[in-house]
């Protein structure tokens, strides 16, 4: 009997071996079965690009991507684009420098242009004055002569040379005054003088 239990524990010994070592290779395979989870998980989400670098490991002809000479050719277009940008806003800003040119110059001419207006103006002022204080004066020469002999004044208008100032002066007289002093003048002066009072 004795041999029997020898046996026994012999078997209830070996099954715990066996049942041991059956508990590692289980945990061991649970263990692989989260790595390979989350290596596959990993790989589909691509965390961390993992899932470029791997197949970067595992195909190195298929790394030769196309998309960097898709991004370098889109960017050497975008380059290209702005260059074309900057090129057409030189254009558009060298015809705005030449019309802001011809608006400078016209400018200046308009200033000009006012100047010699304001300058022909103050002329034009300046021989109203001289022409008023002209008129004026002839209106008090024209009461001197009025008040004298007919006689004295058609002498002494006779000698006269300027005619225009001799028909202004008489002009500015009543008309029957000035006929007395043209009756009392040389008939050939008095002809002339009448004939250029009828004139202007």
């Amino acid at each position: 009997m004795a041999r029997y239990d020898r046996i026994d524990r012999g078997k209830a010994g070996g099954d715990l071996v066996a049942n041991t070592r059956g508990a590692a290779r289980l945990i061991i395979v649970v263990v692989l079965l989260f790595i390979v989870t989350g290596i596959g998980l990993s790989l589909f989400f691509n965390v961390g690009g993992i899932r470029d670098t791997a197949v970067a490991l595992l195909f190195p002809s298929k790394v030769v991507d196309n998309s960097p000479s898709d991004e370098g050719s889109e960017l050497q277009q975008q380059l290209k684009a702005i260059e074309d940008e900057k090129k057409r806003l030189k254009v558009y800003e060298d015809q705005l420098n030449a019309l802001k040119g011809q608006l400078e110059d016209k400018q200046q001419q308009l200033e000009q242009r006012e100047e010699e207006l304001e300058q022909k103006e103050r002329e034009v002022d300046e021989l109203q004055q001289k022409l008023s204080a002209l008129f004026e004066g002839i209106k008090d020469i024209a009461k001197v002569y009025e008040n004298m002999e007919a006689e004295q004044a058609a002498s002494i208008l006779s000698e006269m040379e300027d005619r225009s100032l001799v028909i202004q002066i008489l002009k500015h007289m009543p008309a029957e005054r000035s006929a007395e002093i043209l009756g009392a003048m040389e008939s050939k002066k008095a002809a002339e003088l009448t004939r250029q009072m009828a004139g202007q």
